[in-house]
């Protein structure tokens, strides 16, 4: 059977969505001890490095992402990964350096490659470190 845009548009066929459901994964007590630690470091140091190099943000929240270290919106919320306190302390401070960037240029372009080089201005060595770490 062929369906066509009028069959649609008259309601003789309904399209149905399937969203892609969310990984999820399981909250152990190791991982409630690590979102613990998290909720009482992360948002001071965040706070501390906002205030410094002159970034404000709204909300910070804390997850547990299974596909990044951090993430900005275009409402000024930082998103950060309990996963974020396994790494050295230089490695989360260029992690939330790089999200407090995308506050000003919510890309990957120049300008926003400018202004983290100069507030972090060994992040291309970070990042590389960065890589050597895992999400869990």
């Amino acid at each position: 059977m062929r369906i066509t845009l009028e069959d649609i548009l008259r309601g003789r066929v309904r399209l149905v969505v399937r969203r892609r459901r969310r990984r999820s994964l399981p909250e152990t007590a190791e991982v409630a001890e690590l979102r613990a630690l998290a909720k009482a470091v992360l948002p001071e140091r965040l706070s501390e490095l906002a205030s410094e190099y002159g970034f404000s943000y709204n909300q910070v929240r804390i997850k547990h992402n299974v596909s990044n270290w951090g993430s900005c919106s275009s409402k000024g919320n930082i998103n950060l990964n309990l996963n974020l306190m396994r790494l050295p302390e230089d490695l989360r401070d260029y992690v939330m350096l790089h999200e407090l960037c995308h506050l000003k240029y919510l890309n990957h372009g120049p300008e926003f490659h400018a202004l983290l080089e100069s507030v972090c201005p060994d992040h291309r060595m970070l990042q590389r470190r960065l890589k050597d770490y895992k999400l869990i």
